[in-house]
């Protein structure tokens, strides 16, 4: 498949599980965060093995000679190419040049853009979501809302069903109730296994470190269990 298609079909489906997203007046790091979230329960939902914060595939380098640069999320897939995802406010040309690279180097590339006003240019193969919000400033800060009619607007496609409820079903290890808003499973990004390490330790015991779908940095060269799907 072409990889221009697989990144148009990556943002399509993409576009349509952000939809049910609305908020009112968050700040713009609450923003990214849920909508980081977001692409790493997409990821979780096919099946694939989703890492945030990952060297750039392409080899590209960080800020400093000596450190990688990174993407914000990278779904790994069998039999098909990873998608690169980058997670945007402000108009970052270094952003589009860094997609535009993991392209060239066989990634499906897909720029997620939120925020207001719109005048970036998005280079081909890299696909666009986007995510349109409005802001107004209250008591000196930039607050940023999405309406339920705005979400409606980008994708009519009927949304996922809601969380059951509006906390984590887990406890603390103080044996407190988890305050965390949940996934779809009712736990929260911390608690649900399905977002966990999983790994065997040493010692028998499975790992539960969050990672968002995958191995985490200790048990990174471990056999995977899941085979991923290959539809994008």
């Amino acid at each position: 498949m072409d990889l221009a298609l697989r990144s148009s079909r990556a943002a399509e489906s993409l576009i349509k599980w952000l939809a049910p997203l609305s908020f009112t007046d968050w700040s713009a790091p609450r923003v990214t965060t849920a909508l980081t979230q977001g692409v790493v329960d997409w990821g979780v939902a096919h099946g694939w093995r989703v890492r945030r914060e990952v060297p750039s595939i392409a080899g590209l380098p960080g800020s400093h000679p000596d450190r990688p640069g990174y993407l914000d999320v990278v779904c790994e897939r069998l039999g098909a190419p990873p998608i690169a995802v980058e997670i945007d406010r402000t108009d970052k040309q270094w952003s589009s040049r860094k997609l535009l690279c993991e392209a060239d180097a066989g990634a499906v590339a897909v720029w997620v853009r939120w925020g207001s006003p719109r005048t970036w240019i998005v280079p081909h193969p890299v696909a666009l979501v986007d995510i349109p919000t409005t802001r107004r400033r209250v008591a000196g800060r930039l607050l940023y809302s999405r309406a339920e009619t705005d979400a409606a607007l980008a994708a009519p496609a009927p949304a996922p069903a809601p969380a059951a409820a509006s906390r984590c079903h887990a406890t603390t290890r103080k044996g407190a109730p988890c305050p965390i808003n949940p996934r779809p499973s009712g736990l929260c990004h911390v608690h649900d296994p399905a977002v966990q390490c999983g790994a065997r330790k040493k010692n028998g015991q499975r790992c539960g470190n969050a990672t968002g779908g995958g191995r985490c940095a200790a048990h990174q060269n471990s056999p995977m269990y899941d085979s991923a799907a290959t539809l994008l």
